[in-house]
């Protein structure tokens, strides 16, 4: 590759060194990346965020053209995370090499460390989850707006209700009456039969901007991504720009993993208070 124009947009990091980020690993989706734009990057590795001013000339090399100083966030992560950090952030300073590998992903080099980057949808297409489990209840947990590495994000409130996703059908508890026909896709998709975009006729007035995007991203024809042991999220748009709702199953919110124990002398917190999930 000669110029960060024929590389523009966003990537998911595939591989850096011999880390694979993902759900498995605490990295959570969209987490790990590298935006590249027409005059730098912006890029994390599931920590920390940082960016550089970068050209990538026709000889294949990516150079840093600031003068090599990171300005980067400074969340606490676990001295394992923050010491991947500092290799990633340094790696863009390395001069790597850029190819392409396929239609879908860049390798970048530079002497033994490698970063493989991947175009979004080429991952989901790659991660599909399996039909079992995905069928069954669970709680919208926060309904997102996203473009390239930037959000805005909207929590549900405690009414969140009970998304039931069945073989053929979603409903949710909080928009009574209303079920969405669906059929399952090859592509990993909730393909919505009539395909008009509902919305619930019960939260018309409702201030929460994060309930009122429950029915629209539901009826969307979304995707459908595993995110954790216990979550899902539905997708409505590209894996670079569109919504998202983030769920938890109904089964690991209403049974928690046990907290552990205290130091000795302390007293057990109290049990948390029982959600209202109006199911």
């Amino acid at each position: 590759m000669t110029s960060l124009g024929a590389i523009e947009g966003f990537w998911l990091v595939e591989r850096f060194e011999e880390f694979s980020p993902d759900w498995r690993e605490g990295v959570g989706w969209r987490s790990a990346y590298v935006q590249v734009n027409d005059d730098g990057l912006a890029y994390s590795v599931g920590c920390n965020h940082s960016s550089n001013p970068a050209t990538l000339g026709e000889d294949g090399i990516l150079r840093d053209s600031g003068d090599g100083s990171r300005i980067q966030t400074l969340m606490g992560c676990p001295a394992e995370w923050e010491g991947r950090d500092g290799r990633f952030f340094g790696f863009f300073g390395t001069n790597p090499t850029v190819n392409r590998v396929g239609e879908t992903r860049l390798l970048l080099k530079s002497g033994g460390t490698e970063l493989v980057l991947v175009e979004p949808e080429a991952w989901r297409l790659a991660n599909i989850p399996e039909r079992d489990f995905v069928t069954g209840k669970w709680v919208p947990q926060m309904a997102s707006t996203y473009d390239g590495w930037g959000y805005s994000g909207f929590g549900i409130g405690e009414k969140a209700g009970v998304v039931t996703i069945g073989n053929g059908n979603i409903e949710w508890s909080e928009c009574p009456g209303t079920s969405i026909d669906i059929e399952w896709t090859a592509d990993g998709r909730l393909k919505n039969r009539d395909g008009a975009r509902i919305q619930c006729e019960a939260l018309k007035r409702d201030s929460d901007n994060g309930r009122s995007l429950v029915m629209g991203l539901l009826s969307a024809s979304p995707a459908v991504i595993r995110t954790g042991k216990d979550h899902i999220t539905l997708l409505d748009g590209t894996g670079d720009k569109g919504g998202r709702l983030d769920l938890q199953s109904l089964e690991s919110v209403m049974n928690p993993p046990k907290l552990p124990p205290p130091p000795p002398g302390e007293a057990e917190p109290p049990p948390p208070p029982p959600l209202p999930l109006n199911n």
